[in-house]
């Protein structure tokens, strides 16, 4: 179980829509200060959708109060149990005390942090997926194949590993998050 004052961050969903996590991005941004994701801040690169949304997200949603609602955009984004910062220039803030977040370990899911680069994506994905042989929803005309990209493929990927035979195990050589919001989306479902 989590305590009141846990620190928690807000991200984007692997896999969300493009056109929603823009819609997301716009809508944080007219209450916190996106700058830093703007071409030439801190926050720039990797310069991805899911990157920049997640940090105008976690902005809003610390801003705001860090309530579970303030973590919502229409379903496209789940709260972190840590930190999502993968570049040292580009941290994300957290802070204040918003209610605790009544969880166990098996309600959890890992992720990858939105500024994970493409070649470590791989990586995860060919290690797990080696390792369990159990991808297929992640390829072609699998549930989880949209939207075709490596982030939402590591995604899914490294729930499996995180899941199976309860290892509970997110690091990922420092780029996973435990998140306590289910990243299913759509016809993918996260075990």
């Amino acid at each position: 179980m989590l305590v009141n004052g846990q620190k928690a961050w807000c991200v984007a969903k692997p896999a969300a829509p493009q056109q929603a996590l823009q819609s997301a991005l716009d809508y944080a941004c007219n209450y916190a200060d996106c700058s830093p994701t703007k071409k030439g801040g801190s926050c720039y690169d990797p310069d991805r959708p899911a990157h920049h949304a997640s940090f105008a997200m976690n902005a809003y949603y610390q801003k705001m109060g860090r309530n579970q609602w303030n973590c919502h955009f229409n379903n496209t984004s789940l709260i972190s149990l840590a930190d999502p910062s993968y570049n040292p220039c580009c941290q994300f803030v957290s802070g204040g005390s918003g209610p605790p977040l009544p969880q166990e370990k098996e309600d959890t899911w890992c992720v990858p942090k939105p500024g994970t680069p493409d070649s470590a994506l791989q990586n995860i994905i060919n290690f797990t997926c080696g390792i369990l042989k159990e991808c297929r929803e992640i390829q072609e005309h699998g549930s989880c194949y949209f939207p075709n990209t490596l982030i939402n493929h590591a995604s899914f990927a490294m729930n499996l590993y995180y899941k199976t035979d309860g290892r509970y195990n997110c690091d990922f050589n420092g780029v996973g998050l435990i998140v306590v919001t289910n990243p299913s989306f759509g016809d993918c479902i996260y075990v």
